[in-house]
């Protein structure tokens, strides 16, 4: 059979593949804290009715396990880069004496408190901060796949729409008593265009940089976060009533809200130093005026 028109040739070349022209493929990473402290089939962690918090505390930082059964296109590298980063945004604060950034392979799915116990005692930590991610990204094949039929239109016509979405999600908990004192979030969307040769690069490339957006969002959402939390334990509560009692004292020995306020042994030790002194003085001086 021939077609004499080359309109009408091209007009069904074009619709066998209009299909192709509006296709659309997704990449979904994810990994969730609570499904790690909490799963199925285990018993669950009943938080302590009072949660007595030594300052300054000593916090580990961790990603939650990955959903995924096979490698994680989310690199260990680009993991601790980002763990490294929240890290030092917090790094100096009176109230933190160390900030310790755990590898992924410490932290095992379906692990649970029983892990962080293990962990709290290989590092002597006090909390651990669980940051869980999701991301979602999406191609879309426009109709400018048309010229796709060409090598230079494969290699210079952007006919791929790509859209990342990213949520950094970060728990805090109190490690002794299973207690969350607070969480914050982190989100990120992007929006760009690239060629199909070019397509898996620059996904990679975006989710990246997603990633890294999410993480300035989540530093900023956190530290306000975390004065929320220091206001909100003024009352006694971690998050209000219903939830459990919250006591500061000094890691170095205090007293409770004081934070750091002499107790009763305390005062009664200074007084008996002070009394000392004085007393030496008194001597002292004494002994001088007699020579």
């Amino acid at each position: 059979m021939r077609f004499k028109s080359p309109t009408l040739l091209l007009g069904m070349f074009c619709i066998a593949l209009s299909p192709a022209c509006t296709s659309t493929r997704s990449v979904h990473l994810r990994s969730n804290a609570l499904e790690y402290l909490y799963p199925e089939g285990k018993p669950h962690a009943t938080p302590a009715r009072s949660v007595q918090l030594k300052v300054p505390v000593r916090v580990g930082l961790a990603f939650a396990p990955s959903a995924r059964t096979y490698a994680d296109p989310f690199t260990e590298v680009q993991k601790q880069h980002l763990l490294t980063r929240i890290a030092e945004a917090f790094r100096g604060k009176d109230f933190i004496a160390s900030l310790e950034v755990l590898p992924s392979t410490y932290v095992t799915q379906g692990g649970s408190f029983q892990e962080l116990d293990r962990l709290a005692s290989a590092f002597g930590l006090d909390l651990m901060a669980l940051i869980s991610y999701d991301q979602r990204q999406f191609t879309e094949t426009t109709n400018a796949s048309l010229t796709y039929l060409t090598v230079v239109g494969a290699f210079a016509i952007q006919g791929e729409k790509n859209e990342t979405h990213t949520l950094m999600d970060t728990v805090v908990y109190d490690i002794p008593s299973r207690a969350l004192l607070f969480r914050s979030a982190g989100e990120s969307s992007l929006k760009a265009r690239s060629t199909p040769v070019t397509v898996d690069r620059a996904m990679r490339r975006e989710s990246e940089e997603s990633f890294e957006r999410a993480t300035d969002d989540l530093i900023g959402n956190l530290e306000t976060a975390l004065q929320a939390f220091r206001e909100q334990v003024k009352s006694g509560t971690i998050r209000g009533e219903g939830t459990p009692a919250v006591e500061i004292v000094r890691a170095t020995g205090g007293g409770g809200g004081g934070a750091g306020a002499l107790g009763g042994p305390d005062l009664i030790l200074a007084a008996a130093l002070a009394c000392a002194f004085w007393c030496g003085r008194r001597r002292g001086a004494s002994w001088g005026r007699s020579r």
